[in-house]
């Protein structure tokens, strides 16, 4: 007597992080929650743009995390 063979169909999720930089930039009259919340928004624009053509499957999970560059303005007289 033989075993009964069974076909089977195989699919995969993959999670990946990104990170993006060169999200914009801002000026010493912008607030820390402005530069977060837009930074954000710029980079999820990005990774929807670079899925436009075919985003089956593609989704944004989680949580964007943020890290802030700030830089010394040179003071003038």
């Amino acid at each position: 007597m033989s075993k009964p063979t069974v076909r089977t169909t195989t699919g995969a999720v993959v999670t990946l992080t990104v990170q993006i930089s060169n999200v914009g930039s801002w000026g010493p009259d912008c607030t820390t929650d402005q530069v977060y919340r837009q930074a954000v928004e710029s980079a999820i624009g990005r990774v929807r743009n670079a899925f436009a053509k075919d985003p089956r499957g593609v989704k944004i999970i989680g949580n964007p995390t943020v890290q802030a560059i700030a830089t010394d303005m040179e003071k003038r007289p």
